[in-house]
């Protein structure tokens, strides 16, 4: 009479051990590669970041707009949309601005001028990503147009 045995085949082990490599390479190539989750996640870091620094520009254009609207500020104390209005009020709009520790990203706030010196034509307003550059023009009458990429 044959002893029955208890364990497992070499054939079930086999079957089981190429199951969980298949199911591991998988997972690998879901995390990594160009549609990857860890590519996209770095894409909405850079898009959130963007969308920050648009958010303030338009919180300190409002700012400035109401406050050349105010009647109860007189026209000598008025805001102009200069590069350093516009710095000051995105800062105080949110302090993150420019702030960020990665050294690839930068806010650059800077005066477009024509004719003579003193004529601001514009602010361009310019975020230096990590992948792209948006930059935002703003008209000294505080219409905001943008972004654009680089």
């Amino acid at each position: 009479m044959m002893k029955k045995q208890n364990g497992i085949t070499l054939i079930a082990l086999v079957i089981t051990i190429i199951v969980l490599l298949i199911l591991a390479g998988v997972s690998i190539a879901m995390l990594t590669g160009d549609n990857g989750i860890l590519t996209k996640a770095k894409g909405a870091n850079e898009t959130t970041l963007q969308a920050e620094v648009e958010e303030s520009i338009k919180l300190g254009l409002a700012e400035i707009l109401a406050d050349k609207l105010d009647p109860t500020i007189p026209d000598t104390d008025k805001p102009v949309i200069d590069a350093s209005t516009i710095t000051t009020k995105m800062t105080r709009n949110n302090a993150n601005i420019g702030t960020n520790n990665d050294a690839k990203i930068k806010v650059t706030v800077e005066e477009i001028k024509g004719g003579t010196p003193e004529a601001v034509t514009a602010v361009k307003v310019t975020y230096a990503g990590k992948d792209k550059n948006y930059i935002w023009t703003i008209n000294p009458e505080g219409k905001l147009t943008g972004p654009t990429n680089s």
